[in-house]
Order: structure tokens, then sequence, then C-alpha cells
């Protein structure tokens, strides 16, 4: 797995979580009679989500649960929020999804982890658009953050915010870095820097990092391409590209080739696919100097061989000297049925607005969960408040991310069914059995066969 955060969970089972907002009581009892009569009369809304994982298997799992039901007693006197734990995950919850779609129905709240539903959800007028109550409150806004950009359509909607986004830069050994007497990527001011170091570290017979043709070397070509303007908008043209043969495209494809792939042996590249881990592994063993993965791997620091006082955060340069990118997305994430009443509506829209609070976001990173979206996170207090070195790792990662100068979508985000194409290229590049030019020209054709 990519150990995304949310984007593909783990496969654990646990009973489903119900909260309602009214007792058990005694039947016979008047005062359970009044308990239950007012629950009855409350609004009920329920909210669907895939942390069904037991606790020792995913602490993250168990911690999402208890904010979920925090919030239920928190609101119990104003509304019924029924909490419901599906064990076939995101992607189980995305599949009934469609299914209920096509007989007319949806959830009432869900989350989707990363699933995008919206597009067909929304042709079919079944979800809530968002846009109007994050506009109207500038704190639920600022808790999107940049989900709201992200997530807004052409004709002005917003479908869907979340709570976590897979903040994407890379880690470092410093100790590798300094045994090779290489410039260590925090003091790197240009791609340039990038080049000379790796060229250090291979003089050094350090392998410089571990890629696959898949996630790890996605995450490179995404990021070269945040280094100028033209490389910038090209990208962010995405699913839209009419052609890939455009300059600054290919000068990533080469930069990929011969600065990245061609660096490292073969035992050093996968074939990727999600049981493709030897990328991570070795950085962790302390076997190569870099790991190109999101903030979230600050867990795999612990107790590892590499040796965690070694293990850095980063994100990646330009070639504006001194100007960072990172790679941040959102997706999709809550949404909510357009069909439901108003009081109903006020229910998920409080929920969602709880959910990306400040409070809610500082306790996400605080827990190691992973990254919130918002803009108002307090790092420097959140620094002062965990105690462990992995936490303290990943709120440096989350605010490094956070403070980039450039901050894009990550590449199948951008890029949709391409970007299977393009990292079914990666081998071909490694090898030299295929050229930048050769790439473009099968990437174009696949464009035009999808027409």
């Amino acid at each position: 797995m990519k150990r995304k955060v949310l984007s593909i969970l783990l496969c654990t089972a646990m009973t489903a979580a119900l909260f309602t907002g009214c007792g058990k009581g005694d039947s016979s009892s008047d005062s359970a009679k009044d308990s239950a009569d007012k629950g009855s009369e409350l609004p009920t809304i329920t909210f669907t989500h895939g942390y069904y994982h037991d606790e020792s298997e995913w602490a993250a799992a168990g911690e999402m649960r208890k904010i979920y039901e925090e919030f239920a007693e928190m609101h119990k006197d104003e509304f019924n929020f029924v909490i419901k734990a599906d064990e076939s995950g995101a992607e189980g919850i995305y599949n009934t999804a469609l299914n209920d779609l096509s007989a007319g129905e949806f959830y009432d709240i869900v989350d989707f982890g990363g699933w995008d539903i919206t597009l067909v959800a929304s042709s079919a007028d079944a979800i809530l658009d968002l846009k109007p109550y994050l506009d109207d409150d500038a704190d639920f806004k600022a808790g999107a953050g940049v989900c709201y950009d992200q997530n807004l359509t052409e004709d002005g909607k917003i479908y869907s915010v979340r709570e976590q986004i897979e903040g994407v830069g890379f880690w470092y050994n410093e100790a590798l870095f300094k045994e090779a007497g290489a410039v260590v990527p925090g003091d790197w001011k240009t791609w340039d820097d990038f080049n000379a170091a790796v060229d250090k570290l291979v003089a050094a017979e350090i392998t410089p990092f571990g890629l696959n043709a898949g996630w790890p070397t996605n995450i490179l070509l995404a990021a070269y391409n945040q280094r100028s303007a033209d490389s910038r908008e090209f990208y962010e043209g995405g699913r839209t590209v009419e052609s890939f043969d455009q300059a600054s495209f290919k000068d990533s494809l080469t930069f990929i080739q011969e600065k990245a792939l061609q660096k490292i042996d073969a035992a050093n590249f996968g074939p990727g696919g999600d049981d493709d881990e030897a990328y991570r592994s070795d950085f962790f063993a302390g076997k190569t100097a870099m790991l190109f993965n999101g903030v979230w791997d600050a867990g795999g620091t612990i107790d590892c061989e590499a040796g965690a006082e070694n293990i850095r955060p980063a994100v990646f340069p330009t070639d504006e000297s001194g100007k960072t990118a990172a790679l941040l997305s959102g997706g999709c994430g809550y949404v909510v049925s357009s069909k439901l009443d108003e009081k109903q509506t006020e229910a998920a829209i409080e929920f969602i607005k709880y959910m990306t609070s400040p409070e809610i976001a500082s306790r996400i990173i605080e827990k190691g969960i992973g990254m919130a979206p918002g803009t108002k996170v307090d790092y420097d207090a959140l620094a002062e408040k965990v105690e462990t070195d992995d936490a303290k790792l990943l709120v440096e990662a989350c605010r490094l991310c956070q403070n980039a100068d450039y901050k894009a979508l990550g590449l199948g985000n951008t890029f949709g069914d391409a970007e299977g194409e393009i990292q079914s290229k990666y081998a071909g590049l490694k090898d030299g059995s295929k050229t930048a030019d050769d790439v473009v020209k099968d990437l174009d054709d696949f464009l035009a066969a999808a027409e």
C-alpha cells in the first residue's frame, strides 16, 4: 500500500458503531418515555463512514469514531446523529452509492474517503452544493482550506470537502547526506541542488532513493512539474490537455529518466502497485537517502533502523530560487444528500463545520492521523504540544506543505485515467527503450483513442 490516509483503507473487520440521541431506559419509566418521545421528535440524520477497523489494528480509525461519537453526544438534544461504519470501506461505500443512485436514492451524509462520486451524483441532482454555506461562514471556508478551490466545479459548485488531505513532500536521511558531503534538502534553492545532491550520493555509493512504476515516481514527476510558470500551467490543464507534446512536459519526462530513474539500479526500481513497498522499506532501513511519500509516513520513523533522529521532512524546490512546492490533494470526502429537509441539512452542515474546525484539525495532526486542510491550524502551538518524535515530524511536515509557495494536486487527481498510461512508461524510460518523445507519442495516442 501507499499508506495514503483515507485513500485506500485497510481491511480489518469491526461491528458498526451506531449512536442516537434517545436513551434506552425501562419502558415502564415515565422519564424514559419522555426521553424516547423527545428523541422521536428530533430530526434524524445518518452518517456513513469507512472507519470500521479495530483500534488495535489502526489507531486512527478508533480516534475518528471517538470524534464522531463526541459530536453526536454534543448535539443529542438537537438532533439524532446516527453513526454507521461500513465494513466495505470507502470503495464499498462508493459502489453502494452508484447502485443507490440508479434507484434514485443516496446516503444522508457520507464520507467517500477520496472516491469521487460528485460528477455522477450531481448529474443526478442528488447532492447538496456546499458553496453557499462555505461563503456564508469565513471560519468554515478557512477550515475547508485547499478543498474550497480544488473542489470548485466549472459551474461554481462545491459538492464536497474533507477533514484530511494528502499532504505530500518527501523525507530524507540527514546522516546519509552528510556522509556523502551533499547539501541537505532543507538548504536547497533550486532543482539544480537536487541534481547535485543526487550525484554526490551516487558517487559515495549511497542509493539516493527507491522508485517504482507507480506512486513514488508519480510524486516526483508531479513535483517537478511545479518548477516554472510554463510547467505549472501545463500541469494544471490535467484532464483537459489536448496533447502531451509540450516542451515543459517533455523536459519533465527527460528529468525523470536521466536524473531519477537512471540514477538507481534495477534493485531499487519496482513494478509498482499497492504491494510494492520496497521504496519505503529500504528508506526506513537506512539503505536509501530519500523517500517520496506523504506526511503520514512520519509514523514509519518509529523504531526504524535508519534512526528516527536522522529522518527529516522536506518539500520540493522549484526553478525560482528559494521557492518551494508541495502536493496537497483534498478530493471527495463529505457529501450531503440534496433531499434532506431543512433541519436535517442544518445538522449535516453543522457536522462538516465541526470536522473542519481548528479544534478537530489540531487533533487530527496531534494524534498522527494525517494533515488537515485548514489554513488556520496553529502549527507552532502543535509543535509545543506534541511529545513523541513521530508526532513532531508530522507537525513539521504538515507545516512545510501548508507553507509551500506552490501547491498542486497529485498526478492522479490532475490527469485522471492518463495517470495509469504515464506510469506504464516508467519502465521503458528506466531501461532506455523509451525516450521522452516516444512517451509523448504514446500518450497522445491514448488521448486520441479516448475521444
